[in-house]
């Protein structure tokens, strides 16, 4: 099968390049435009087999409505947070219309139906274990219910001491949120900590405190990645699965010549 092409348009570029790193493999390539006239561009440029299309965006119904009277063979998959939005799409002639709250595990169906079933999401595709590290109890029962509604996978820690405990007996974990500030040992100890075990999960750190000091620190120590409160919980779970999709390809042969 040669390779197909996908093309993201969504307002949010954090959105649209943890999507293409999640979606990039070798059967697919992917691209990503913030406006409708890039993607407008980015179309007759590169005739992508989908567009994966937030209707939202300024001229976004205008664009859907050129794709689908424009001769063109790409196949569309809006994603909408709005019923009136979705009702406009629909109008426009699209079919594959998904919820942008139903997340990572909904639009890999839908691709999956669209382009074929072995289009993949890397590091999506058995259930993945996560620790929440983090002192505050509404932070912790949010982030827990959004991602076990996701499919995920997910134990509890309320201190650094508690999160490197789990880590050290749980082989299986993969992902672990750690908030920099906790009682009796911070997330920064606990990630040094984290990092030094063999094999360690991958690590993103969440605060609220936009100090780029230590966003630099906790990089550097090994953090994947370092989210602000109070955060949307869709760019969480579209860090984690970014932060998979790494992993994941770093195992294939040859990663490193890539």
């Amino acid at each position: 099968m040669s390779k197909r092409t996908i093309l993201i348009v969504d307002r949010d570029k954090i959105v649209i390049d943890l999507l293409i790193g999640a979606l990039c493999s070798n059967d697919v390539s992917a691209l990503g435009a913030t406006s409708a006239d890039e993607a407008a561009r980015l179309l007759d440029l590169h005739a992508p087999d989908l567009l994966i299309i937030d209707p939202a965006i300024p001229n976004g119904i205008q664009l859907l409505q050129s794709v689908r009277s424009g001769g063109l063979t790409t196949k569309v998959v809006a994603v909408t947070a709005s019923g009136e939005v979705r009702d406009r799409a629909r109008a426009t002639g699209i079919e594959t219309i998904i919820e942008r709250d139903d997340g990572l595990k909904a639009l890999a169906s839908a691709i999956r139906s669209v382009l074929g079933a072995d289009v993949l999401i890397l590091g999506r595709e058995d259930s993945v274990h996560v620790l929440i590290a983090e002192d505050q109890q509404d932070i912790r029962d949010m982030l827990s219910e959004f991602l076990i509604r996701k499919g995920y996978t997910v134990s509890i820690a309320k201190n650094g001491r508690e999160a490197i405990q789990q880590v050290k007996s749980d082989p299986a974990l993969q992902i672990v949120l750690l908030d920099v500030s906790m009682p009796e040992m911070g997330g920064l100890e606990a990630l040094t900590a984290i990092m030094s075990c063999d094999p360690h999960p991958n690590v993103i750190m969440i605060t609220s405190v936009a100090d780029r000091e230590i966003a630099q620190q906790a990089r550097k120590t090994g953090a994947f990645d370092y989210i602000l409160k109070p955060f949307n919980l869709n760019a969480v779970e579209a860090s984690i699965t970014a932060c998979l999709s790494r992993a994941a390809y770093k195992k294939q042969k040859g990663w490193w010549k890539r």
